[in-house]
């Protein structure tokens, strides 16, 4: 039996993770460490085959692909009897889930040499009670849940990257608030008409957008972040704010915090996502799981906190 089971999703970013595997990883990875690896086929095979190694014995789970490969290798490993420890390569269109933990992004041999060298570091995860799904990122409902939608859905002639801008697009144009109402287990409710709610456990999503740059997945909390009813102009220029986190200062944004948070919208119904995957309609129950994932990470350990304000820093110079 081998430390090491890599699952790969060949057709993530567009097909190029394919290309990634046999020209940059596997040349490297050969001679490094000894792995056994399978190539998923479809949509849950790589949580699926998460749960059936880690059973198996395997120590090490490593997801290979974008955040949706790294939310069901987290989901499998998870929900397995026997528990791995999760680790991931971050050369998928969007890498939001293993960069929340410190794993570096789109450093291939630095992840070899967290994956030789490393330490195993415990996260808290968010585990929604309906659905019954862990996500390392965010979970999120109304406008970016509808773009997630769009974007799954998108024609397969184009990368996800176009699919994602096309559904941005398409979802400004159709798309009408929300009456939320939003219920943490401290502070008081949250209602009216809302154009998102995003809650995480993680900052990030959408391949950089720091949604909720409060969060952080070692404080046994929540960060949330809420918008207001505000015009299409006024979103788009929002948008554009929190790939900085600087949208915050908006007057039509409030945050909440809690570590367990019931959302609903009783009068339309309302999707919800977790790390970019579409799990249904709300109502959903967010509990926080404080110190529950394994994570395989460099040593030293720098926080995704520390890295993203010295990258701030640097471009304020």
């Amino acid at each position: 039996m081998k430390d090491f089971f890599l699952i790969v999703n060949p057709t993530a970013a567009g097909g190029r993770v394919e290309k990634t595997w046999n020209k940059k990883i596997v040349p490297k990875i050969d001679s490094k460490f000894n792995y056994d690896f399978e190539f998923t086929t479809r949509i849950g095979h790589a949580l699926e085959l998460a749960e059936q190694k880690a059973n198996e014995g395997y120590k090490v789970i490593c997801a290979v692909g974008g955040d949706g490969t790294a939310n069901e290798v987290i989901n499998g490993v998870l929900k397995a009897e026997k528990k791995s420890i999760f680790s991931a390569f971050t050369v998928g269109t969007g890498n939001d889930i293993p960069t929340t933990f410190g794993i570096p992004e789109g450093d291939i041999d630095a992840i070899i040499e967290s994956l030789i060298n490393g330490q195993d570091k415990k996260f808290d995860v968010g585990y929604c009670v309906n659905a019954d799904r862990y996500f390392g990122g965010v979970a999120s409902m109304g406008f970016d849940a509808e773009v997630a939608d769009r974007s799954n859905k998108g024609t397969k002639r184009f990368s996800g990257t176009v699919n994602y801008q096309r559904a941005v697009l398409t979802t400004l144009l159709k798309f009408k608030p929300y009456d939320i109402i939003i219920e943490p287990n401290t502070g008081q409710p949250v209602t009216g008409k809302r154009m998102l709610v995003a809650i995480g456990n993680g900052k990030r999503y959408g391949g950089g957008m720091h949604i909720c740059p409060e969060a952080d997945p070692k404080d046994n909390l929540f960060h949330g972040t809420t918008l207001k009813k505000v015009s299409r102009f006024a979103l788009i220029r929002l948008l554009s704010l929190v790939y900085d986190g600087k949208h915050l200062t908006h007057p039509a944004v409030e945050t909440f915090e809690g570590n367990i948070i019931k959302v609903d919208s009783p009068e339309k119904k309302c999707l919800y996502q977790v790390d970019g995957e579409i799990l249904g309609f709300l109502p959903e129950t967010f509990v926080t799981k404080p110190n529950f994932l394994t994570v395989r990470v460099p040593d030293p350990w720098i926080s995704y906190t520390e890295t993203w304000k010295k990258k701030l820093n640097q471009k304020k110079k």
